[in-house]
């Protein structure tokens, strides 16, 4: 039964307050990511389960329409969770993700389909008329925005990997009748850009998820690359992830804490032109050893004096 339903704290999932602002949400959902991430802990369904449940948060409270319904809905759970059984359980909505070669899904759970998910216009649609709150808690047509006359507005997250490659969504519009189209994201699309739909009067806006590895710099990819200081020393050899696989990097000797280094044509690609791509700019962190031991002293003690006596 609906009324059975559990109310979903989505804050709570992401460890923040309910007055975090959008940097400490990203932040949170950034770090989170990392560390439940399927790539990270292979075939462990508890992690799996939690990086669903971060990933479904984010989809919520990093888009302000969402996060405002969800807050209503929150001071008026008890009155509306049993319309579970008229609106729940029409569609799974879901993203996809890739990393490396695996690709995994992430389906959303009951309560998001029931108040967020693709078919859930019908809830909003009973709560109000389209363009203002009707004094009910809610109001306005979900994920529909009007910003100027004939003009609708429709919002899609996707990842860097679907920036990568290009990617579809689908969205309902209603005319006479609720009507689903499938729109092609092509390839190179930044966090901002508009996708002009079918009939001329639809745009697509794009949100590009934060990821948690890379943050975006034109068509280029930005990362951190940590190396321990005897590695930046001597000289050495790095495992660097790229949105299509690892590739291994040369650190020569002598590297520098803050040196960029750049791997040529693993950015994402042009949006003109989809065969030329940025580059990743790996700069370098340079981790110091812990506990040493006494002969690792004694070492670093002799390498000291040789330094100061040249």
């Amino acid at each position: 039964m609906c009324a059975q339903m559990k109310y979903t704290d989505y804050y709570a999932s992401l460890g923040v307050n309910k007055d975090a602002s959008e940097q400490e949400i990203r932040k949170a959902y950034r770090k989170l990511a990392k560390d439940y991430h399927p790539d990270t802990h292979p075939n462990d369904p508890v992690a799996e389960k939690r990086f669903k449940e971060i990933n479904e948060a984010y989809e919520v409270l990093s888009d302000k329409d969402k996060r405002s319904r969800y807050d209503q809905l929150g001071a008026n759970w008890q009155q509306y969770s049993d319309l579970g059984d008229i609106f729940g359980g029409q569609s799974r909505h879901h993203s996809r993700g890739e990393s490396g070669s695996r690709i995994f899904d992430l389906n959303f759970s009951d309560f998001f389909e029931t108040f967020f998910g693709e078919q859930a216009n019908a809830f909003w649609d009973q709560r109000g008329p389209h363009t203002h709150d009707s004094g009910g808690g809610f109001g306005g047509h979900f994920r529909q925005q009007r910003q100027a006359p004939q003009e609708i507005q429709y919002s899609a997250e996707i990842t860097l990997e679907e920036a990568l490659k290009g990617t579809k969504r689908r969205i309902q519009i209603r005319e006479e009748t609720l009507k689903t189209i499938e729109v092609k994201i092509p390839p190179g699309v930044k966090d901002g850009s508009k996708v002009r739909v079918s009939s001329g009067n639809l745009q697509l806006l794009i949100r590009i998820k934060p990821h948690p590895v890379f943050s975006v710099d034109g068509n280029s990819l930005r990362c951190s690359l940590s190396v321990m200081e005897y590695e930046a020393l001597l000289g050495c050899t790095k495992t660097v992830p790229t949105l299509s696989g690892n590739v291994q990097m040369k650190i020569p000797p002598g590297s520098q804490a803050g040196q960029t280094f750049r791997i040529r044509g693993q950015g994402l690609p042009d949006l003109k032109n989809p065969d030329l791509r940025g580059d990743i700019l790996a700069t370098l962190e340079i981790k110091i050893s812990k506990n040493l031991k006494d002969e690792e002293r004694e070492l670093l003690e002799r390498f000291k004096a040789l330094r100061e006596n040249r």
